[in-house]
């Protein structure tokens, strides 16, 4: 007898052809529901639609029988199941934006904060939806800003190097001897793909990083102004008031209304 089988009837796992009997993968028409709102959900998180992507998750049965293979993983441990339900949601969401023109920087740091999250937060704000929501609200987010974004390989290249170093002191001089291009021949890229010079370019990420980071529910802004770039948070809140014409705080506040 192999050991999977041997672990299965001491009842510590069970077996696939326990699952398999019990329906907890073949489950009539509720595996096709379920899989076809998720194919929904990610339509509109693509397209960084969240109030249609929070209507799908939220008019989704939350019934055992729905995710009965997922209950057959962890039989009688609701808490476990609920995690393991957000990080299927975190990974599915992050291959999803992989897809797209998201940068790969900003969907690791997305990712990577909800794995912790999800480990880490009291089991109540799963079962009342707010980090499943809070997910989809970033994911799409994200999605909405950056899902148009599409340049040249030598742009890209740039635009990956300046994304992947927004902490330390990015200058147009540094940038261009990485590359080894005249700082004019830099300036003249950018501008030309993303109608922005080199240092307003740095600006506008480390703005639109912040953005993603606000509606984190659990990040101080002085958190968020070192990781983008800023290491005094009052100068961070006036570039980000003169650019957004409200404070992170603010911005934060506001986003939670919708």
């Amino acid at each position: 007898m192999s050991t999977d089988n041997k672990t299965a009837e001491n009842g510590l796992m069970p077996s696939l052809e326990t699952i398999f009997m019990g329906d907890s993968i073949i489950n009539d028409d509720l595996v096709f529901e379920r899989y076809a709102d998720e194919k929904k959900l990610l339509y509109f998180v693509v397209a960084g639609n969240y109030e249609q992507a929070l209507l799908i998750w939220d008019r989704a049965p939350k019934e055992p029988s729905y995710y009965a293979d997922l209950i057959a993983r962890v039989p009688g441990d609701h808490d476990r199941l609920l995690r393991n339900l957000a990080w299927i949601l975190n990974s599915t969401l992050r291959v999803t934006l992989l897809f797209t023109h998201v940068p790969v920087n900003y969907v690791h740091i997305v990712a990577t904060h909800f794995g912790m999250m999800i480990e880490q937060i009291p089991v109540e704000l799963l079962v009342n939806q707010q980090l499943f929501h809070n997910m989809l609200e970033v994911y799409c987010h994200a999605a909405k800003e950056f899902g148009n974004r599409q340049y040249s390989k030598t742009v890209e290249k740039i635009t990956n190097y300046i994304l992947s170093n927004l902490q330390t002191e990015l200058t147009l001089n540094q940038i261009a001897q990485v590359f080894n291009f005249s700082p004019a021949y830099i300036n003249r890229l950018l501008k030309k793909e993303t109608g922005f010079s080199t240092i307003q370019y740095i600006k506008k990420q480390r703005i639109s990083l912040a953005k993603i980071l606000l509606h984190f529910d659990d990040m101080a802004v002085a958190d968020i102004a070192s990781i983008v770039g800023y290491p005094d948070s009052a100068y961070f809140c006036r570039v980000f008031k003169q650019t957004e014409h409200v404070s992170p705080l603010q911005y934060k506040a506001q986003n939670k209304e919708h």
